[in-house]
């Protein structure tokens, strides 16, 4: 088993071959920020090299300790055979998965309440700006299905944010159809939306829509359906629910049941 240790810095050696061929300047200087505010969180991984130790895991960290004029880490020291070398190094950062948008917005509300935070508060204990927090918990007073769209991550945040600027929800949702199937970006739902609204809202002057522009082209949707009746009709009236496959499977058995009376 591994011991957690304080390690000289002195004592340890970066890795021989680096899982990452470069490193993000902007991302190293963020995590190093984050270090210098709220220390360690997670400890970097060792390995026995001749006297001293290699690093397996936690380059980045070692590097930001460095620069912070750390004299010790916090480590998780390996003694030979107790760690799959290579492998380890390659699942951590593999299988790391960040938070996306949505997951942030649920998340930020739910400390918000929790701890009774206005803005200021929130900004300062998560340590991220005001318009960072703004735009994340917007989604939430945004379009449900678009909120739910971008929690799945068949969208990113910026199409998201630029669909919930389309006011008619039935063009909202065709063209959330429409992202999601020719896999477009922000700035061309961005144009999609710009648009809709040339043509439809109405101007200053009390004049009739702008001038023609291009529409979005036509794509071929999978048409959304009951999965219950299996209809189709009034598709802006289905809801979207998650649950379990077991439960779901329980209720179509009874459903079956009920049917053959």
């Amino acid at each position: 088993m591994p011991t957690f240790e304080r390690v000289p810095i002195g004592q340890i050696l970066e890795p021989e071959t680096p899982s990452r061929a470069s490193m993000d300047d902007r991302a190293l200087d963020e995590l190093q920020a984050s270090m210098a505010r709220d220390g360690l969180i997670n400890p970097i991984t060792l390995k026995p090299n001749g006297e001293l130790w290699e690093i397996e895991c936690g380059h980045r960290r070692f590097i930001c300790a460095k620069r912070l004029g750390w004299t010790h880490i916090n480590a998780l020291k390996y003694q030979p055979g107790e760690i799959c070398e290579g492998a380890a190094k390659h699942a951590e950062n593999r299988f790391r998965e960040e938070l996306n948008a949505a997951e942030e917005a649920i998340w930020f509300a739910q400390e918000r309440d929790k701890y009774n935070l206005d803005e200021a508060g929130m900004c300062d204990r998560f340590h991220v700006s005001a318009d960072y927090l703004a735009d994340r918990l917007r989604l939430l007073r945004g379009d449900e299905v678009v909120f739910r769209a971008l929690l799945a991550k068949q969208i990113n945040f910026s199409v998201a944010r630029e669909l919930n600027k389309c006011p008619d929800e039935a063009h909202r949702r065709y063209l959330l159809d429409v992202a999601i199937q020719a896999e477009y970006g922000a700035a061309r739902i961005a144009d999609f939306v710009r648009q809709w609204k040339a043509q439809n809202v109405p101007s200053p002057t009390g004049a009739g829509g702008g001038v023609a522009s291009e529409a979005p082209p036509p794509v071929q949707v999978a048409p959304v359906c009951c999965h219950f009746c299996g209809g189709s009709r009034d598709p802006y009236n289905l809801v979207s629910i998650l649950v379990h496959k077991w439960e779901l499977e329980k209720i179509e058995e009874v459903l079956s049941q009920l049917a053959k009376g």
